[in-house]
């Protein structure tokens, strides 16, 4: 038989402590927890790191690798977000010569007022750094035309682009 260890701590000192849902429970003589003897919960890593790869690869949606893997999509999610929160920031390489951005916002800020299609907007762009440019599209304030923007007016992230010159 397998050697019956705590799971906080990985204490080999216990003592039965009842029976709980028909199986066997242990207290640690080290940490005090309470325990049964069962298989670990939640996917293999494995899997985990099978749904990191299918939704890095860009064609995968958390729903259908959440199907695949007999999980949910919120599962898929967070999986991704934690291997990502892991990773140090990209680096930009010097080959990259144009960058798009994605209009993702629209769905993360609220989906009740509708952006960029069809509102009149404000486009400044400027030189950043050496061979740098940057766009940035601004939604005007609700008294536009009325008197000169507020310096404290709405930034709308919409899609841009920043290329190299």
């Amino acid at each position: 038989m397998d050697q019956i260890v705590c799971k906080r701590c990985g204490g080999g000192e216990w003592v039965k402590n009842g029976i709980v849902r028909g199986k066997q429970r242990y207290r640690c003589r080290s940490c005090g927890c309470n325990f049964t003897v069962t298989p670990r919960r939640g996917k293999p890593e494995a899997a985990k790191a099978l749904a990191v790869l299918l939704y890095s690869m860009g064609k995968a949606s958390y729903g259908w690798i959440g199907k695949l893997l007999g999980v949910s999509g919120v599962a898929v999610y967070k999986w991704v977000r934690r291997t990502g929160e892991g990773l140090p920031p990209p680096e930009l390489r010097e080959e990259i010569q144009e960058m798009e951005l994605d209009e993702m916002w629209h769905f993360l800020q609220s989906k009740k007022t509708s952006a960029g299609c069809g509102k009149p907007m404000i486009v400044a762009h400027d030189d950043v750094w050496p061979g740098l440019s940057v766009v940035v599209i601004l939604l005007p304030s609700e008294n536009y035309g009325k008197r000169s923007r507020a310096a404290t007016a709405p930034i709308s992230r919409t899609t841009g682009r920043a290329t190299r010159r």
